[in-house]
């Protein structure tokens, strides 16, 4: 018989992003999906960070380089009126 803990809520926030990313042991996979099996608020947070750990890699690549504010006005002030 395999009687063992639940994991508390916080104890599965603190393992979530190993777990989407596989990085954790049977057992453990285990324990995580019996939890998500019974909280709705964790298996929303773990779907909400697997979107996440998905869409950010993509924002970083479309996002443009800061703006150096210092050399555009610079420039603006530089040229002739």
């Amino acid at each position: 018989m395999l009687i063992f803990k639940l994991m508390s809520c916080q104890q599965v926030a603190k393992v979530a992003s190993d777990y989407l990313d596989n990085q954790t042991d049977g057992k453990l996979n285990l324990k995580i999906r019996l939890h998500l099996m019974m909280c709705a608020n964790c298996r929303r947070f773990v779907k909400h960070l697997g979107l996440t750990k998905t869409l950010a890699p993509q924002v970083v690549r479309t996002h443009h380089a800061p703006v150096d504010a210092e050399a555009v006005l610079k420039r603006i002030k530089e040229r002739p009126q």
